[in-house]
C-alpha cells in the first residue's frame, strides 16, 4: 500500500474507527463526517485512487466494496 493517510491507516500508524475487515478490505468511520453516517471502504492491497482510475481487471474488488458497504449498512440498519 501506498504511504498515503489510507496506507497508514492500513498499517495502524494512524488511528481509525474500524467497522469492517478482512483480507482485502478495510471499513472506517471518517473523522470528519459530512453526513450522520460517513464511513470509507477501501482496499488494503491494491490502490484505486478514483473511479476513473479503475481497469476492468478490478472488478472483482469493486464489486467486494460494494457488497462489504452494504452488509455494514444493513447491520447498523441503515
Amino acid at each position: 500500500m501506498t504511504d498515503t493517510i489510507f496506507g497508514k491507516i492500513i498499517r495502524r500508524e494512524i488511528p481509525a474507527s474500524i467497522v469492517y475487515e478482512d483480507d482485502d478490505i478495510l471499513g472506517f468511520r471518517d473523522i470528519a463526517p459530512q453526513a450522520p453516517v460517513h464511513v470509507l471502504f477501501i482496499p488494503k492491497h491494491q490502490p484505486i485512487p478514483t473511479l476513473d482510475d479503475a481497469a476492468a481487471g478490478d472488478a472483482a474488488l469493486l464489486g467486494r466494496l460494494m457488497l462489504a458497504a452494504a452488509a455494514y449498512a444493513r447491520r447498523e440498519g441503515l
